[in-house]
């Protein structure tokens, strides 16, 4: 694992070395006393009021785009305690959001604390969206990423108009890397994924085509008794084929055809199968987080990197 992942340490470097970047509710769903303490008056109100700036306008953007308790913000804290544990940095970017913007500065003073505790985010722990930059160990930025909330891209509704921000993120000119989080058995019913996956394909209908498009299979150990190989690792074939059952149409845009198929097989994205870790609640409520292995990480940050 080690040396696979050295062998990306060196290509990043030697890339700039040539040329001298939680499950989260709204305030909406949270507790009156939790919304105050963690989101600024704009933000309970209306979300689109709040201006962004994108600094660095050509590093690409990686979009973690899923419903809520899709598990983005745990697969963001996962991969930035993997990250930095091969000499990468991952740094909140400050004037993403105004600076009058409390709740913002607690999450960038904030981050690394919270990546680094032994519980699962709770409570004023919220995140809201959030812009951090990923830097090689040679200081140079590689990608930044977006982590939202899953209210802001599904509530129950296809028809949800994206807030401004992510607007804002969609038409900026860096290159952007759609990382789409979809689970087996997610939400309350089929017809809850059926909204989920034609809220996919509309933002699908929205971004450029020479953006990147990669589907993340999350918490994917809960299928380790019946979907994993002999080796512990999970059968992309099954996992492929629940989704698409499941989430029908959300990779009909990407199928290849004629003599692309021919050379690069059935579909143009990348997908892989990802698992934060192990989650153990204690007797007061909290949830104790056991990190997966690293595998995970390294298959994601290949393809997102």
């Amino acid at each position: 694992m080690a040396s696979k992942f050295d062998n990306l340490i060196d290509d990043d470097i030697r890339q700039t070395s040539s040329t001298t970047k939680t499950e989260i509710g709204t305030a909406a769903t949270a507790p009156q006393s939790i919304a105050a303490e963690t989101y600024t008056e704009e933000e309970q109100h209306d979300v689109n009021a709040i201006t962004v700036t994108i600094p660095d306008r050509q590093t690409p953007i990686v979009v973690f785009f899923g419903s809520p308790a899709s598990g983005k913000t745990l697969a963001l804290m996962r991969m930035i305690r993997f990250l930095e544990k091969y000499e990468y940095q991952v740094i909140p970017e400050e004037v993403f959001r105004p600076k009058t913007d409390r709740h913002y500065t607690r999450m960038c003073t904030n981050l690394k604390e919270m990546v680094y505790d032994q519980y699962t985010p709770g409570g004023t722990d919220i995140i809201s969206f959030m812009l951090v930059k990923v830097l090689n160990p040679a200081g140079r930025p590689v990608c930044q990423i977006l982590e939202a909330p899953g209210e802001h891209y599904f509530d129950g509704s296809p028809n949800l108009s994206f807030p401004t921000y992510i607007n804002a993120i969609r038409t900026a000119p860096n290159r952007k890397v759609w990382v789409f989080f979809v689970e087996q058995g997610w939400g309350e019913n089929q017809g809850e994924r059926n909204l989920y996956a034609q809220k996919i394909c509309s933002m699908q209908n929205l971004i450029s085509p020479n953006d990147k498009v990669v589907f993340l299979f999350n918490k994917a150990d809960k299928h380790r008794h019946d979907q994993y190989n002999r080796s512990g690792k999970p059968v992309m074939s099954l996992f492929f084929s629940n989704i698409a059952s499941q989430y029908p149409g959300i990779f009909t845009k990407y199928q290849n055809s004629g003599m692309l198929k021919l050379l690069y097989g059935q579909y143009n994205f990348k997908a892989v199968c990802f698992s934060s870790g192990i989650f153990n609640k204690t007797a007061n409520g909290r949830e104790v987080w056991t990190l997966e292995d690293d595998w995970y990480c390294s298959e994601l940050w290949k393809v997102i990197r």
